[in-house]
């Protein structure tokens, strides 16, 4: 059973169009067939996949360790083969379902089922993610349904956080720990946290090209005229994995690469001569899981959270408005960006899609996913401290690279033209964190901070010993 899914703040997605989830029309990001090259040196040029990553159940692990990343090539190519290593079978299930999530971490036991988040709460017993990435919102597909969003982090990541590393003995679920722990100490190499979105599938959907699992979700009930989650009710549902987040720890970037993939019928990516200056066309002819064909790019992405127009129907646990979904920037890239690197990180992309595809024979379902993008630091070894990350520079010296709008439409839906969080760096930062509860103590500016897995589990840890002490007390 799939533990602790959780429906995250900072994840703001969109779904459309419930039963049709394939087949969807070509995009930029769609993977298309042809000829193997894998014997061909990869690089920007021609960046193709390794022979020895197919078949897909022997895909090797891509240690860390080993990384050369004087290419954009190189990060992409970390990328896909981390994710079909992610996605491998593993006594029937793929290998990321097997591994922790930071409520595991603090022995959770009220997490079972899925949480669809609506809003944070300064609630202690709520347990919300603090500080995610993104607006306050919340993705309805065309069926009415939430999105829901659960998080992992493999043994290197809870070995290291838990004080039973080579490179850190101290246990850092204990706050005090954390306060007293070096700012400019990084997450080791190979260390890796992952985020997933799943879309609630109607018993008539089609999902031959769609990974899909069985899972409990908490329910959303009509509370004092607002939506919040029902921690005390679930559901049996039927799940279809729609967005996957990678980022992980390899040498030389301690401040990670950021990748994501889509399934590819999620939703269309708006043409690069599209006329904003007149919204109200349509930005594709055809239906996406979440999007309604002919739908405007002014209809696209609006957040429905917060808002007097969302409703619930509490006993058919549908919602309205459904909200359309749009890529506003194709594999993660502004075409009409200056920035020298931005066509050659659309090229390499886009070459290693279509090379992946070619030589995909025994991946199922996973065939049907794609990258959207990745995005590290140009150049070894710059995290540090205190860095909001505001800017793609650094004084006069280029910080970012690689897919400088990246967004997964599953996870970032509204965020996409928002400029404080239009990549991943905008909101995973160094900087200092202050939790919404002034009852728990801000997280210093450190370089651990890059993880928000890592800053859940710092305000959790709090939360919990604010528990204990008033149920001592009672």
């Amino acid at each position: 059973m799939l533990k602790r899914l959780i429906l995250a703040t900072f994840a703001c997605l969109t779904v459309a169009c419930g039963s049709d989830i394939n087949p969807a029309p070509k995009q930029t990001v769609m993977l298309a067939s042809e000829p193997a090259q894998a014997n061909v040196p990869a690089n920007d040029d021609n960046c193709v996949a390794e022979a020895s990553w197919f078949p897909h159940s022997q895909t090797p692990f891509p240690d860390g360790n080993t990384f050369n990343g004087k290419t954009n090539c190189a990060f992409h190519r970390w990328s896909w083969q981390m994710f079909l290593w992610l996605t491998q079978p593993v006594d029937g299930k793929p290998r990321f379902l097997k591994m922790q999530s930071p409520y595991d971490m603090l022995g959770i036991e009220d997490r079972e089922s899925m949480l669809p988040r609506l809003t944070k709460s300064a609630h202690p017993r709520s347990m919300d993610e603090y500080l995610q990435a993104g607006t306050e919102g919340i993705l309805i597909d065309q069926n009415g349904k939430a999105v829901y969003y659960s998080q992992y982090v493999n043994d290197e990541f809870v070995n290291f956080i838990e004080g039973k590393h080579p490179d850190n003995k101290i246990n850092l679920t204990i706050p005090l720990n954390v306060q007293q722990f070096p700012a400019d100490k990084s997450f080791p190499v190979n260390a890796i946290e992952l985020k997933a979105s799943w879309k609630i599938l109607a018993p008539d959907e089609d999902t031959r090209n769609l990974y899909t699992m069985e899972s409990s979700v908490f329910k959303l009930a009509n509370k004092n005229g607002k939506i919040v989650v029902d921690d005390k009710s679930s559901m049996k549902v039927l799940l279809g994995l729609v967005g996957f987040h990678i980022a992980g720890v390899v040498k030389g970037h301690p401040e990670m690469i950021w990748a994501t993939f889509e399934h590819q019928g999620n939703a269309p990516d708006v043409p690069a001569d599209y006329d904003f200056s007149n919204p109200t066309t349509a930005v594709s002819k055809d239906n996406f899981t979440f999007y309604k064909a002919n739908t405007p790019y002014s209809g696209c992405n609006i957040n429905p959270a917060n808002s007097p127009v969302l409703k619930l129907d509490q006993d058919k646990q549908t919602l309205t408005p459904v909200t359309q979904m749009c890529r506003r920037y194709a594999l993660g890239n502004d075409a009409n960006q200056t920035t020298m690197s931005v066509p050659t990180n659309i090229k390499v992309v886009t070459d290693l899609n279509k090379s992946v595809a070619s030589q995909f024979k025994d991946a199922g379902v996973w065939s049907k996913y794609a990258e959207v993008g990745a995005i590290w630091f140009k150049g070894p070894n710059r995290l540090k401290p205190g860095m909001a990350i505001a800017t793609d520079f650094e004084g006069d010296q280029q910080l970012l690279i690689g897919s400088l709008r990246l967004s997964n439409a599953s996870i970032e839906t509204f965020t996409q033209t928002q400029s404080t969080m239009y990549n991943c760096f905008r909101c995973h930062n160094t900087s200092q964190r202050f939790p919404d509860d002034t009852k728990l103590a801000p997280l210093k500016p450190m370089n651990l901070n890059i993880s928000h897995a890592f800053m859940n589990i710092y305000f959790w840890s709090q939360t919990l010993q604010l528990q204990a002490s008033a149920a001592s007390t009672h």
